[in-house]
């Protein structure tokens, strides 16, 4: 089915950017997920907000004790840029392998996580890093953690008018990290991202793709976190890729995997 008729329309600003958006006129970067909701008949804006150009929204950087990654960064740029890295490589991981050589040559980070798919990579980690993002709009800036902002299966907390600018993570020194997933079809059918910062007691489990959202949770320790306990709280939603009671025998087994793999992770 081939695209709708829209406009295209370019700005180079942030305001600029802001001034075009309405709930006929949308933001598009990689457009991976847009353009097939455009092809299929699902979604027919009038144009579409090309934000390729806008300054403001791309880059990486360490402020404030975050790294600071713009909305309009691409996946393949994030797998291999130097500063991911090194103070993030758990992200820089599984940006590597998210999706396939076209999501991740054309995606972006903003895009994703507006997009909000269940079976997101992105959304795991960046739960289980308890990043937030920062989002633009006529009445100001405001910071939504990424575990509200996921707020349900293709949802996203952001009004029409608004802009998703960077996606800020908390950076811990001696912070080790994994991430592993199961996939046999184009999208996970579980991942699970630990993360451990032993000096400071702080220990975070995320789990994606089984249900409508990621969820993430915050431990005492790596003792505390029971594989078979997390099965149990998780809420699968049965699928091509398994039924309930699968995806919560995957979900433990994969928790276990991580844990695993957490144990040869190096500070």
């Amino acid at each position: 089915m081939t695209l709708p008729p829209f406009a295209l329309l370019r700005p180079t600003t942030l305001d600029e950017a802001l001034g075009e958006l309405s709930e006929d006129s949308v933001p598009y970067c990689g457009g991976t997920e847009l353009l097939l909701a455009m092809r299929a008949g699902l979604h027919r804006p009038d144009a579409l907000v090309d934000l390729k150009r806008v300054p403001e929204l791309s880059g990486v950087r360490v402020e404030d004790g975050a790294l600071v990654i713009g909305a309009t960064e691409r996946h393949a740029d994030l797998a291999v840029h130097p500063v991911v890295r090194d103070r993030l490589p758990v992200f820089a991981g599984m940006e590597r392998h998210i999706g396939n050589a076209r999501v991740r040559s054309q995606g972006s980070i903003g895009g994703n996580l507006c997009f909000a798919e269940p079976k997101s990579d992105v959304a795991t980690v960046l739960m289980a890093l308890a990043a937030s993002v920062t989002l633009a709009g006529p009445d100001g800036r405001r910071t939504v953690p990424v575990e509200e902002f996921v707020a349900g299966p293709y949802y996203a907390d952001k009004e029409p008018d608004e802009l998703l600018v960077d996606v800020r993570v908390p950076l811990r020194t001696g912070l080790r990290g994994a991430y592993v997933k199961f996939q046999t079809m184009e999208r996970p059918t579980v991942g699970v991202a630990v993360l451990a910062d032993d000096a400071a007691g702080w220990y975070r489990l995320g789990v994606g793709a089984v249900g409508e959202v990621p969820l993430a949770w915050s431990f005492g320790s790596l003792r505390e976190i029971d594989p078979d306990e997390i099965a149990a709280w998780v809420d699968p939603t049965p699928d091509l890729s398994g039924s309930e009671e699968y995806k919560r025998h995957v979900t433990g087994v994969y928790v276990r995997r991580a844990l695993a793999k957490l144990e040869q992770v190096s500070p």
